[in-house]
């Protein structure tokens, strides 16, 4: 019996190395606007564009969408037909042949003058955010208070940002582990909220390169020889140790690189409404990112 076809649009330039080295995979998870397979330790996302091109994602429009979710259930059998290019599921298959890949592309920082107009901008609109991220942190308060915050009386969570700001910029082992750590798997969702802001760290590290290999280093040993994140958010930090983001983020991280006010509220709002928590609190690590970087090149 031939199995119905249904077309990806794009798919990451990823995707097919990890399809011919893993071939066989289950069904991972569903969810309104796609699902994830995993094949070995691997996931690949398989759904619409709503939350951008995905490192990790093989597009689809949104009918084939709905109806890729519908046919399936968790724990599926999925198999890579190479021969006929297709991702096969019990009902169905998704082929590549009319799908175009896709990176996307990182800038570099264009000069410090470039950096300090970001930074007004970006943090400017931050402020204007009334709510609170997902690990219930005022970005407005955290912004106005910043400045003031010292070791000796900072507590809570500014505690452990400012201890993540310290990671960033030094080669303080201990702090690395102690930040990653509290950061790492706190919060609620498929990518934790922690998670999130980690991923806005690291991407914007990818337009600065401020960041050691240590830091990298550090979080890629805690995200693959201990259980600390889930599987989805370890997928997405797996691909940010390697400076792959999804479009929404790496749109977001260019324009503040190239200090372009055409796309900024653009790409600003694209990002914030990311998931229930996960635009904004990506928004903040990269704003965390932004304060590590001046705060490295002013010490």
């Amino acid at each position: 019996m031939n199995k119905h076809t249904l077309f990806g649009e794009g798919y990451s330039h990823l995707i097919p190395l990890l399809l011919f080295k893993k071939g066989n995979g289950i069904v991972h998870s569903r969810f309104t606007n796609g699902l994830n397979i995993k094949m070995g330790d691997s996931l690949i996302f398989i759904g619409t564009t709503k939350n951008g091109f995905l490192p990790f994602g093989i597009h689809l429009n949104e009918r084939d969408t709905a109806l890729a979710v519908f046919s399936v259930n968790n724990g599926e059998a999925v198999s890579w037909n190479e021969r006929t290019n297709s991702i096969e599921f019990q009902n169905f298959m998704i082929s590549l042949d009319r799908a175009n890949p896709f990176k996307n592309e990182i800038s570099e920082l264009k000069n410090d003058q470039v950096f300090e107009s970001s930074f007004t901008r970006f943090s400017t609109h931050l402020m204007s955010i009334e709510e609170r991220t997902g690990l219930d942190v005022s970005i407005r308060d955290f912004i106005n208070n910043y400045k003031g915050f010292n070791d000796q009386d900072t507590t809570g969570i500014d505690m452990y940002l400012m201890l993540l700001i310290k990671a960033a910029i030094t080669s303080d082992e201990s702090l690395m582990d102690k930040a990653f750590r509290y950061f790492l798997g706190r919060g609620n969702g498929l990518t934790p909220s922690g998670d999130d802001m980690i991923v806005g760290l690291l991407a914007f590290d990818a337009v600065t390169h401020f960041l050691s290999t240590r830091f990298y280093d550090k979080l890629s040993e805690l995200i693959e020889n201990e259980s600390i994140t889930t599987d989805v958010a370890k997928e997405y930090l797996r691909y940010a140790v390697k400076q792959e983001y999804s479009s929404t983020v790496s749109d977001m991280v260019n324009t503040l690189a190239n200090g372009e006010n055409e796309n900024f509220e653009k790409d600003f709002q694209n990002l914030l409404g990311v998931g229930h928590s996960s635009g904004l609190d990506t928004l903040f690590g990269i704003l965390i990112g932004m304060l590590s970087f001046k705060t490295k090149k002013t010490n």
